[in-house]
């Protein structure tokens, strides 16, 4: 007799809720997408979120102090704590809003995320840097075609050194690896003898058809700590084949590395929790690219990665927690490279990762390839100054004879952190501002309704508020400072109940996505004066150190997401970068990417890199006896009215 066949289990999308035994368990039921989640008792709801794939913004990492994971509790809630009432209006509050990291669930709970977007958010990430005319004639991958003699019996020669002497006399310590070796007698057969051979250094990585894509294309990786950008280049003609991007996932566990450095010495597994969340988003990145452009992962045997010194040591699996604490040393800042499979990356199992050099704790190789694209390093006379602003901006001065570097912990304002309405750059974010006709406009990203302020628009905000008077020279918020030009501000300035302070009006609540009105409030406008103040100090000692003014600069290259959208004229306006004539500024968009991808395309800048990075010298901001007070005096806005 026949067994009867078993039922095909049919796949669960969601859990479904248990009976009602066991109390310690909870169920988190997240709206819309009637997603349940198991959490144990007392567990806070952003804990048990970020084992979801529902995005819940958080730039403190869950320490309750940014305001910015924000839920609407749909089942009854008891009272707001403390901290609650601090960070969410009145409003907020009795609208059910709460924060979800200082939310326990000690009952089963219905939530409705206030941040999700379900993937639709257009999100404005930087991918291409300056137009570049690539070197390469000397690439980290050669294709070598041959025509081989086919054995026989008056030569009985193996394959491989058959191959190996018909390379010629630079081969005769040709190495081949185990996966080449073991499809070689088929490969050779398959092509009659006749086809290409791939080398990287001194090694045979495949054998293949004439024409074939093998070690045709490359990977570069800029890895952000807040986004993630990968790129398809045709190695032989050095030309961008396609380009994708996505927030970094680790973002909801803090938005700066120290944030992620503090999950890790917290939770036992925190590291390999970060690294594969980073190493997921790269293969994801990777199987888009290659689905775009029609070849296969199998045939990409070289990468090249870029970032901070943090994000890199996460990419090969070194633990960073020695870059958060004095003396703040890496683990590694030379350029490396390994076998991309033992990294998690799904290439060929041959496929080559290099990894851009750093210098220090703080300036890596996002610097590096940034100095390598503005080619400041090579210039005879010119004076050049870099800025890559962000939440960890860092800075380069210098020309061939002398080049520093430092590191500005600026935090997280630029990119919308600890803003009471800030918002990364996607849609719903004002970018850009500008008084037209007596009226304030603004730009938003994606052409909608907007949601809050991002670094630029913020930028652009103050300077604006500056020109006008709204904002005073020692970053006051007040009505006293208004000029008779800015009378058309004097409305939109709203005193805080039970305070001396003033917040000023962006957008009244009909003109918004969610309906409430997006405010500038008087923390902003300190967390702006915190952000530039630490940037514009970095410059004026480096400036100190090698000997020059401002009135020396040649040219000031602004790269990342920030340089490349910010008005270069707000940038000055508020003191960010030094005030100079408009033709000394240029943008060079992502130039971490383009400098990665000049070392990808040619062992001559390959090994450039090294040398930029060994020949730099970095300045320890933190260290420095001159910074606290150059700190201070760069908190204040420049009296210079621009317009």
């Amino acid at each position: 007799m026949k067994k009867p066949k078993k039922a095909k289990k049919r796949k669960r999308i969601y859990q479904t809720p248990p009976s009602a035994k066991g109390k310690k368990i909870n169920w988190l039921t997240v709206l819309p997408d009637d997603i349940w989640v198991r959490v144990k008792y007392g567990f806070t709801i952003y804990g048990a979120l970020q084992k979801t794939n529902v995005d819940i913004e958080s730039d403190c990492g869950g320490l309750g102090t940014c305001g910015k994971c924000k839920i609407r509790i749909i089942t009854a809630i008891g009272p707001p704590d403390q901290q609650e009432k601090k960070l969410l209006s009145k409003t907020e509050l009795e609208n059910g809003i709460r924060l979800a990291c200082r939310t326990q669930m000690k009952k089963s709970l219905v939530v409705q995320s206030e941040t999700q977007n379900n993937g639709k958010d257009h999100l404005q990430i930087l991918k291409h840097g300056a137009h570049q005319c690539y070197d390469i004639t000397d690439p980290l991958l050669k294709i070598v075609p041959l025509s081989l003699h086919a054995p026989n019996r008056s030569d009985s020669t193996s394959d491989f050194n058959r191959l190996r002497n018909a390379l010629g006399p630079d081969y005769k310590q040709l190495k081949i690896t185990h996966e080449c070796l073991s499809t070689l007698y088929h490969n050779l057969r398959k092509t009659n003898f006749s086809g290409e051979a791939l080398l990287h250094r001194n090694c045979l990585l495949a054998w293949s058809t004439a024409g074939s894509p093998n070690g045709r294309y490359g990977l570069i990786f800029d890895i952000g700590t807040t986004t993630l950008v990968g790129k398809l280049l045709h190695l032989e003609v050095g030309q961008e084949i396609a380009a994708i991007s996505r927030l970094n996932s680790q973002m909801r566990y803090g938005a700066d590395v120290i944030r992620r450095i503090e999950y890790i010495r917290r939770e036992p597994n925190g590291f390999d929790h970060l690294r594969g969340l980073l190493v997921n988003d790269i293969n994801a990145i990777t199987h888009r690219l290659v689905e775009a452009s029609g070849i296969s992962t199998r045939n990409i045997f070289v990468a090249m990665a870029a970032g901070n010194t943090t994000m890199q040591h996460m990419l090969i699996g070194l633990n960073p927690s020695g870059i958060a604490e004095a003396p703040f040393a890496p683990v590694i800042t030379e350029g490396v490279n390994f076998p991309a499979r033992h990294i998690g990356i799904n290439l060929h199992p041959d496929a080559m990762l290099y990894v851009m050099p750093g210098k220090s704790g703080y300036i890596g190789g996002d610097l590096i390839g940034f100095i390598l694209a503005s080619g400041a390093a090579d210039q005879e006379d010119k004076l050049v100054l870099g800025v890559d602003m962000g939440t960890n901006s860092e800075l380069f001065l210098g020309n061939r004879h002398r080049m520093l570097t430092c590191s500005a912990a600026a935090g997280p304002a630029f990119e919308g952190g600890r803003i009471d309405h800030g918002m990364i750059a996607k849609s719903g974010a004002i970018e850009s501002l500008r008084v037209q006709d007596d009226k304030l406009n603004y730009n938003v990203i994606g052409n909608t309704k907007p949601k809050g302020l991002c670094g630029s628009g913020l930028v652009d905000l103050v300077a604006v508020l500056l020109h006008y008077g709204v904002v005073a020279g020692d970053g006051l918020l007040s009505p006293e400072t208004i000029e008779e030009a800015g009378d058309i501000f004097a409305s939109r300035l709203i005193k805080k109940q039970n305070s001396d302070t003033f917040d000023f009006l962006v957008a009244i609540s009909d003109e918004c996505a969610d309906g409430r009105t997006i405010l500038l409030s008087q923390n902003d406008v300190r967390e702006l004066q915190l952000a530039k103040g630490a940037v514009a100090a970095g410059i004026e000692l480096l400036l100190k150190e090698i000997g020059a003014t401002v009135a020396d600069i040649d040219e000031i290259c602004l790269a990342g997401a920030l340089g490349n959208y910010v008005n270069p004229l707000s940038a000055m306006r508020i003191g960010l970068i030094p005030t100079v004539v408009s033709e000394k500024v240029a943008t060079l968009g992502n130039a971490a990417a383009t400098g990665a991808s000049m070392a990808l395309l040619s062992q001559k800048k390959w090994h450039r890199a090294s040398d930029i990075a060994d020949q730099i010298e970095h300045v320890e901001l933190s260290l420095h006896p001159g910074f606290y007070d150059a700190f201070i005096e760069a908190m204040d806005f420049p009296s210079t009215n621009l317009w």
